[in-house]
């Protein structure tokens, strides 16, 4: 299976992630293509973005209701992120 693209995903997504910063379309494809949930840390590793870009994309991500974030219980606690849908 290869990579889904910004073309490969649904005409109300693209048009949510058109509004966002670049950042916020990177990270929301990463998730997409994950196969899974990721953490900030290795969101940050595979984006080559610095933490800070990520969360702030993060946030705006979750706030369209693109993502969701559950708590992840390890020592130290971390949360995950996951797409939504």
């Amino acid at each position: 299976m290869t990579d889904a693209a910004l073309g490969d995903l649904d005409r109300h997504t693209r048009e949510q992630l058109a509004d966002l910063p670049p950042t916020a379309s990177l990270v929301y494809l990463e998730l997409y293509n994950a196969g899974g949930p990721r953490t900030l840390r290795q969101l940050t590793h595979r984006t080559a973005r610095p933490e800070r870009s990520v969360l702030r994309a993060l946030r705006q991500l979750y706030d369209e209701d693109l993502v969701s974030c559950s708590p992840r219980h390890t020592e130290p606690p971390q949360s995950e992120w996951r797409v939504n849908g």
